[in-house]
């Protein structure tokens, strides 16, 4: 009798261990997949200063993947129409769009990009970029904004306002 209890303690503690392996196991994947839809070279590199206006916006992808958006904002939040359009057919591992004229003067710049595999889900991402004479890293500047500055959050937490400190 007891033997066949530690037998059923030792089948069930396998079963046990096979089920959350195999239900780990899509959750590991899932979560280092997303790594694949991130780009691996950007132009303009991330938190870089260029001595002159970038003319064109390049990412290249490990894998062929589907451009949702690509856009391009000021420090500000204003939107910088750069002329992308989504292409539903175009999959591919390298994109690169021009900007056409000359960018508004801003602190810096944030490109914000969407892609998908169709396999993997969605992926969004950002990277910034200054330039010209006097320019820095946009996180200095960031950082610089945010200095003297508390957070403070209410009750809820759902929301957030800067104030200064005196």
């Amino acid at each position: 009798m007891l033997r066949a209890h530690v037998n059923g303690f030792r089948s069930l503690t396998g079963f046990l261990f096979f089920s959350l392996s195999v239900l780990a196991t899509p959750l590991a994947v899932a979560q280092h997949s997303h790594g694949i839809l991130t780009p691996g070279v950007t132009f303009p590199k991330d938190d870089s200063v260029l001595t002159d206006p970038p003319r064109m916006i390049t990412m290249s992808f490990r894998v062929d993947v589907r451009l949702l958006k690509l856009a391009l904002y000021s420090a500000e939040g204003e939107w910088i129409n750069i002329g992308f359009t989504y292409d539903p057919e175009r999959m591919n591992n390298n994109f690169v769009l021009p900007i056409p004229g000359d960018l508004p003067s801003s602190a810096y710049y944030i490109a914000q990009w969407s892609v998908t595999d169709d396999r993997r889900g969605l992926v969004n991402g950002e990277f910034r970029f200054a330039f010209g004479p006097g320019a820095i890293p946009p996180s200095e500047t960031i950082e610089l904004e945010a200095e003297g500055k508390v957070e403070m959050l209410p009750e809820t937490g759902s929301y957030r306002q800067a104030k200064y400190r005196d």
